[in-house]
């Protein structure tokens, strides 16, 4: 789980910070988060970096919470807003920012415990968590992999990171799991972050094309709608 703490005192972010990292060890949830000291540092961040929680303190010098949670929202709808507050008559303001919780200060690790609760549910996550060269993924957020000489490039939807780890070793750890699968030489695929094959490429889901080379297309077709029937079923 991916969060931001947008918050202008350092000693909110603290308290905040703790009460995560207490939630995230009682609940066994791997957590990833960072820090803003204003709502413009948290909005520059936002053409490059997604988040799933964003806790946004609604009085801040400069650009209000309010002003940052609608740059936001034109930018990402999904990413699931709570307001940090010290009056509930901001509410109103904050209501067509389509937030999903909020938080009174001075607020309790109780509370922060129920909303992260309630976060959890409200993503699915869902996810099984995969360490790679000393680093952690949720492997439903891998699209594909390539590999560069002694190194490995992870495209994730979040952004791309290079790790220094073999494509055999990695390809391995990953293809012990039923949706990926080498299609290629030095590159492999997530099933699940596969819109549809076209003619020698597979689409992910957010657009990019992963070329399947010739003799493995008609495997890698099978395997994809094998897939696609293996979820169906399980929703059933």
């Amino acid at each position: 789980m991916k969060i931001a703490i947008i918050d202008d005192s350092k000693i909110e972010q603290e308290r905040l910070l703790n009460c995560i990292s207490v939630w995230a060890q009682s609940s066994g949830t791997f957590v990833n988060t960072e820090t803003f000291d204003s709502g413009e540092s948290f909005v520059r961040t936002l053409q490059k970096a997604r988040f799933d929680v964003a806790f946004m303190d609604i009085i801040m010098d400069g650009k209000t919470g309010i002003e940052a949670a609608r740059c936001l929202r034109e930018n990402d709808l999904d990413t699931l807003l709570i307001f940090i507050t010290t009056s509930p008559e901001f509410m109103a303001q904050a209501f067509p920012c389509h937030a999903f919780d909020y938080i009174m200060k001075p607020y309790t690790q109780e509370r922060v415990d129920r909303v992260l609760d309630d976060a959890k549910r409200a993503l699915g996550k869902r996810g099984e968590v995969i360490e790679i060269a000393g680093e952690k993924f949720l492997l439903s957020d891998i699209l594909y992999i390539y590999s560069d000489s002694n190194y490995c490039e992870i495209y994730t939807k979040r952004g791309k990171r290079k790790l220094r780890i073999s494509f055999t070793e990695l390809s391995e750890k990953l293809t012990a799991h039923p949706s990926f699968m080498v299609v290629g030489r030095g590159a492999a695929i997530n099933f699940d972050n596969t819109s549809h094959i076209s003619d020698l490429d597979c689409v992910m889901t957010n657009g990019d094309r992963v070329p399947v080379s010739r003799r493995k297309i008609k495997e890698t077709e099978q395997a994809f709608y094998d897939r696609q029937f293996q979820k169906m079923l399980s929703k059933e």
